[in-house]
């Protein structure tokens, strides 16, 4: 089945808040610092949160879950997860239907006590007589996995008629106290809001916190005009956490300028508080940060799947998707050095760019072989393979990190149909529809996790390939449905749809 994605994230969800059924989730860029391992129950495996934001729960359809797959010596398992929803004992709320509990994550120790926390965006959660107002939920982190948990409450700054609260989500150490911070936006809004400096109550609940904002990341004059990404990593290499956040201009096509803008927060520690502005870095709908090149300051990585024939701009090799690398600096974009744009013309990268593969749909940066250089690994849900049966069949490629920036020549790819792959090609699977690097064996090299939140007629389902010496393996590779992780399968859940870890 090939339904060529033609939604930006803000439209997307637009689509869900008024009932609507979504053809595949646009993954938001939320990330944990470079290199933090998310570990929820401190047993020192990393751990991965899987979304199925429109998992019917009970009657309520699309109310939304998160399934936590813990890590362990073999790396992920089945038998050791746990199934999340608003119905669960100790999260506050109830499953109701179009709350898209899930929607978002954000990882981080958010109250300081060594356990990785999990911060829940619900963006259609109704609050009061508001519909769609949406809900912030934080789960803690415990020996046993994560627990109980408390809202976030909305910001006093915010106005009556914003919407979507908590639609994007991003974690990081803005201010250098060595907790998480949490940044966040409404749907639709150029307003970034910063919560930093946390401390919990006795019962655990969030007792106290600062707060600042980006008052103007993107053009808010058209009807689609909002934040639509938010990416957290040290570019410039001071010790903060910076915030890169992507927007759309709306001032045409609904997803004719998706732009990311890099914000440092070097000031924040001086009690300035207010990001400084530090350019603009390309265009894309999804972003990751880490150090490709070892040169101690991360990287931007940022994924454009559309098509050049949906851009306003001449850009041919954007056909089928482009991936660009802008390299970090001391001054946050090291404008020293050009930018590196890959697709799948490129050569030495498997496949070949065609329309609608959306090449960059997801990103995700680790390091796969423990060299000191972080991998690049790139979703492309709707490829097609093999013939024209297998469309929106999906595929993943790795690209390796190097000194000199990403090594096209050493890339290579996986779909359903490679050997050692679990499963089999089928069209409309969304094969990459998320990734994510985390090292979820303890044997400090990522593993890719992959999200096919097509597969089994939008059931959706999570793969894991393990890291090695040199590269990503299939041996013992598993994969994951939806009755493995205890997801009911009435409605279309679309597990996969996200991961972060």
């Amino acid at each position: 089945m090939r339904i060529p994605l033609r939604t930006t994230l803000a439209t997307a969800t637009a689509v869900a808040l008024t009932g609507g059924l979504l053809t595949l989730a646009a993954a938001p860029a939320g990330a944990a610092p470079a290199g933090a391992l998310t570990d929820f129950n401190g047993d020192g495996y990393g751990d991965l949160a899987v979304t199925a934001p429109y998992a019917r729960i009970g009657s309520a359809d699309q109310a939304g879950a998160v399934v936590i797959t813990y890590g362990s010596k073999s790396g992920l398992t089945s038998a050791n997860r746990q199934f999340i929803t608003q119905n669960s004992a100790g999260v506050p709320g109830t499953a109701e239907a179009d709350d898209l509990f899930g929607q978002t994550l954000a990882e981080g120790d958010f109250n300081d006590d060594g356990y990785t926390d999990l911060a829940v965006g619900t963006p259609g959660e109704d609050v009061g007589s508001t519909a769609d107002k949406g809900l912030i939920t934080f789960l803690w982190g415990s020996a046993k996995g994560l627990s109980g948990g408390n809202n976030l409450a909305e910001s006093v700054s915010s106005p009556a008629s914003e919407k979507g609260f908590g639609g994007q989500l991003a974690s990081g150490d803005f201010n250098g106290d060595g907790k998480a911070d949490l940044a966040y936006v409404v749907f639709g809004s150029n307003v970034v809001r910063l919560r930093f400096g946390f401390t919990v109550d006795t019962a655990g609940a969030v007792a106290s916190y600062s707060e600042t904002f980006v008052a103007s990341a993107v053009n808010s004059s058209g009807p689609e005009a909002g934040t639509t990404g938010l990416t957290a990593g040290d570019v410039n290499g001071d010790g903060l956490d910076d915030l890169l956040v992507g927007g759309n201009s709306g001032t045409g096509d609904s997803y004719d300028l998706h732009k990311y803008t890099l914000y440092l927060l070097d000031t924040f520690a001086s009690g300035a508080h207010q990001p400084v502005y530090a350019g603009s870095v390309g265009h894309g709908t999804s972003a990751a940060i880490a150090d490709v090149d070892g040169d101690g300051y991360a990287d931007i990585v940022t994924g454009n799947p559309w098509d050049a024939d949906a851009l306003p701009y001449d850009d041919e090799d954007a056909l089928g998707g482009a991936v660009t690398l802008v390299h970090g600096g001391a001054g946050g974009i090291d404008t020293t050095r050009a930018a590196q744009t890959i697709t799948q013309n490129t050569a030495g990268v498997p496949g070949a760019s065609e329309k609608n593969d959306n090449f960059g749909s997801s990103l995700a940066l680790g390091d796969i072989n423990a060299d000191g250089y972080a991998d690049l690994a790139v979703g492309a849900p709707y490829e097609t393979v093999g013939s024209a049966t297998y469309e929106g069949a999906g595929a993943v490629t790795v690209i390796p990190g190097t000194t000199k920036g990403l090594s096209t020549g050493t890339s290579y790819a996986y779909n359903q149909g490679t050997t050692g792959v679990p499963g089999s090609v089928e069209g409309g699977d969304w094969f990459g529809s998320a990734v994510r690097l985390a090292d979820t064996n303890g044997d400090n090299k990522a593993d890719l996790a992959i999200g096919s939140a097509g597969e089994n007629n939008q059931d959706g389902g999570l793969w894991s390939l393990k890291g090695t010496a040199t590269r990503l393996t299939t041996t013992g590779a598993v994969s994951y449905g939806t009755t493995a992780l205890g997801v009911p399968t009435a409605g279309y859940p679309q597990l996969g749809s996200w991961i972060t870890g």
